[in-house]
C-alpha cells in the first residue's frame, strides 16, 4: 500500500500522513538497518587483531553495531504496542497476541535448543567442538528464556554460541506483560507509564554500573533494558492520541535525542570518565532518537531521505529475513572463531582489507542461506497457521502481513 500524500498547509500539524493501518515498507527497512549492524559487530569484530588503520578503525565503528540491539528493541516496542493499542477491547486479543507470537517466535528458537541440546548426540557435539557441550549445561536458562539472567553475573558473554540469545529473553519478558498493561490503561496514562518505567529502567541500569561495572547485568537484564522498548511504545501510543504527534515535536525529540546521543559521547571520550551513568543516559538517548526517527518515516511523513533509504530492496530483504540472522549469525559467527577461520583467511590473499572483507562476505552469506532456509523450510508452515488469529483489524493486520511474519523480533 502507497503513503498518502502529505498533509495540505491548512490541514493541522498533529496530523499523520500515513492512517493507522496501512503497511508501511520503511520498517522491513529498519528490519535491515538493525540486524546488519549486529552482524557487523560480530563479523568484523571477529577479526584477528588490526593491523592497520584502515582495520582498526572498522573495529571500532563496527563496536556501535550493539546499536542495532536498541534499534530492535525500540522497533519492537513501536509495533507491538501499535497492535495492542489497535485491538484492545477486542475478542480474543490475548488469545490472538500470544498465538501469533508464539507461532512467530518459537518454531525456530526452540528447534535450534533441540538440536543443540536433545538430539545431537554429545559424543558428535563433542568432535565438533567441545564448547558445543557446554550449551546443554546452560539448557534450562536457554529454554525458559533466561538467557540474560544466566549472565548477568558474568563479566563476558560466556555461553558458548548462544550467548546472543539474550535479547530474545528481553524481548519474550516484554510480550508477557506488555498486553496487560495496555488492556488494563487508558492511552495517556499507559504514556505515562512508558515515562515512568523508562526512568526506572535507567536509574536500575546506572545502579547496576555502579555496584557491579564488570558484570552483565546493566547490558542484560531485562529492568535495566526495558527504557529502549517503552520508547517505542511512547510512541506507538502517542500517534494514536486524538491530537496525535505532530511533525514539529517529532522533530523536536529527534533533536533532543541525537544531541544527547552526540553530547553525552563527546563528553565520556574527552573526559574519560563517568561510563556508570553517562553511557546508561546515552542509551536512553539513543532510545528516544530512534523512536522519533521511526515515527517519522513510518507515521508523519518526515526525513525523506532517510525513507528513501529504507525502502531499498536489498535492505528490505534483510529485514525479511532478521529474525532467522540474528539467530544463525551468532552461531556462524562463534563457529568461524572456534575453528580458527579468521586467522585462515587473513592469510589467504595477502591484502589485510582484502582478506577481511572476504571473511565478513564467508559469514554473511552462510548465516543468510540459512536463514533463508530455515524461513520458507521451517517457519513459514507456521506462520501459515496464523490465519486462525488473524481477526485484528487495520495497521495490526496489514503491518504483520507486509512484514511476512517477521514484524518485529532481531532479535
Amino acid at each position: 500500500m502507497t503513503s498518502l500524500p502529505a498533509a495540505p498547509a491548512a490541514v493541522p500539524a498533529a496530523a499523520v500522513v500515513r492512517p493507522a493501518g496501512g503497511h508501511v515498507p520503511e520498517l522491513d527497512g529498519v528490519r535491515g538497518v538493525a540486524i546488519a549492524m549486529v552482524m557487523s559487530l560480530h563479523f568484523v569484530n571477529n577479526m584477528v587483531p588490526p593491523t592497520g588503520a584502515l582495520q582498526f578503525a572498522a573495529v571500532k565503528l563496527t563496536n556501535y553495531g550493539l546499536w542495532g540491539v536498541d534499534l530492535f528493541f525500540v522497533l519492537s516496542g513501536f509495533l507491538i504496542t501499535g497492535i495492542l493499542a489497535d485491538t484492545k477491547g477486542h475478542p480474543g486479543y490475548l488469545r490472538n497476541f500470544f498465538a501469533r507470537r508464539a507461532l512467530r517466535i518459537f518454531p525456530l528458537y526452540y528447534a535450534v535448543l533441540l538440536v543443540l541440546t536433545v538430539l545431537v548426540p554429545v559424543s558428535l557435539l563433542s568432535s565438533l567442538d567441545p564448547e558445543l557441550v557446554d550449551v546443554r549445561h546452560e539448557r534450562l536458562w536457554l529454554w525458559t528464556y533466561l538467557t540474560n539472567v544466566r549472565l548477568a553475573s558474568e563479566t563476558t558473554f560466556s555461553i558458548p554460541y548462544v550467548s546472543h540469545f539474550w535479547s530474545l529473553a528481553v524481548e519474550e519478558h516484554f510480550y508477557l506483560v506488555w498486553p496487560f498493561v495496555v488492556a488494563a490503561l487508558p492511552g495517556r496514562t499507559a504514556m505515562r507509564a512508558c515515562v515512568v518505567i523508562g526512568l526506572l529502567a535507567l536509574a536500575a541500569r546506572i545502579a547496576a554500573s555502579v555496584v557491579a561495572p564488570e558484570r552483565l547485568a546493566a547490558d542484560v537484564l531485562t529492568p535495566c533494558r526495558i527504557d529502549a522498548l517503552c520508547a517505542g511504545a511512547w510512541f506507538a501510543l502517542a500517534t494514536r492520541r486524538p491530537d496525535g504527534l505532530s511533525p514539529v515535536r517529532t522533530r523536536q525529540l529527534l533533536t533532543a535525542g541525537s544531541a544527547g546521543v552526540v553530547g553525552l559521547s563527546v563528553v565520556y571520550f574527552l573526559l574519560h570518565l563517568g561510563d556508570a551513568w553517562l553511557l546508561p543516559l546515552r542509551s536512553t538517548a539513543l532510545a528516544v532518537c530512534f523512536g522519533a526517527a521511526i515515527h517519522g518515516v513510518a507515521r508523519a511523513g518526515l526525513l525523506p531521505r532517510l525513507r528513501g533509504l529504507l525502502r531499498q530492496a536489498w535492505l528490505r530483504h534483510l529485514g525479511r529475513y532478521s529474525y532467522g540472522l540474528y539467530v544463525f549469525h551468532g552461531l556462524v559467527a562463534y563457529a568461524m572463531h572456534r575453528s580458527g577461520a579468521p586467522a585462515w583467511f587473513m592469510g589467504l590473499t595477502g591484502w589485510a582489507l582484502v582478506d577481511a572483507a572476504l571473511m565478513v562476505a564467508f559469514g554473511v552469506t552462510c548465516s543468510y542461506a540459512i536463514a533463508m532456509l530455515s524461513y520458507h523450510g521451517l517457519e513459514q508452515p507456521f506462520l501459515s497457521l496464523k490465519r486462525y488469529f488473524d481477526d485484528t483489524p487495520g495497521w495490526a493486520v496489514l503491518a504483520d502481513r507486509g512484514a511476512r511474519g517477521n514484524e518485529i523480533l532481531p532479535t
